[in-house]
This record gives structure tokens, C-alpha cells and sequence, in this order.
């Protein structure tokens, strides 16, 4: 649900969720496991992430829902699409 917040509190949950993956992806480094999509430090991008997630999740998904709420179209849809367009400047 981060993207469907405001930018501010979005930020800093997306980089709060993408730490915790990097300390599973060191983790398994440790472990000789192979790393789980999105826990490389080295090679996971946060604006990319997250613009895909909105791009290929996240919108797609509340845009059904808006279908159904239509509240959604008018309260969350625009948090989403300013959210998508911050990730996006920052990739």
C-alpha cells in the first residue's frame, strides 16, 4: 500500500521494505543461496522497483478496484499516478 500514501510517507516506506530485502539478500549470500529477486544491494535500483511495482501492480490493481469504488479513482488513483511520476523522474 506505500504507493496509494503520499509521496513523503511513500518514500520512506519503499526504502524501509527495499532494506529489509537487502539484509535477506546478505543473508543468503552468507548462506551460498542463490538471491531472491529484488534483495541485491549491488544490483536492485529503488526508483526502478518501485516504478515497475506501480507500473506492473500496484495501478493496474486499483484501477479494477476503482471500477468497483469509485472512490478510488477520485482519492487513491491520483496518489498513485504522483508517486509513479516521482519514481520515474528519479530513474
Amino acid at each position: 500500500s506505500n504507493p496509494t500514501k503520499t509521496s513523503e510517507l511513500a518514500i520512506y516506506w519503499a526504502e524501509c521494505a527495499l532494506s529489509e530485502f537487502f539484509v535477506q539478500g546478505d543473508m543468503e549470500i552468507e548462506k551460498n543461496l542463490p538471491i531472491s529477486p529484488l534483495c541485491d544491494r549491488n544490483e536492485t535500483n529503488l526508483a526502478s522497483s518501485q516504478r515497475d511495482f506501480i507500473t506492473f501492480v500496484v495501478r493496474p490493481s486499483f484501477d479494477v478496484l476503482g471500477k468497483i469504488i469509485p472512490r478510488v479513482y477520485d482519492e487513491v488513483l491520483p496518489l498513485i499516478d504522483a508517486n509513479l511520476k516521482y519514481w520515474e523522474s528519479q530513474c
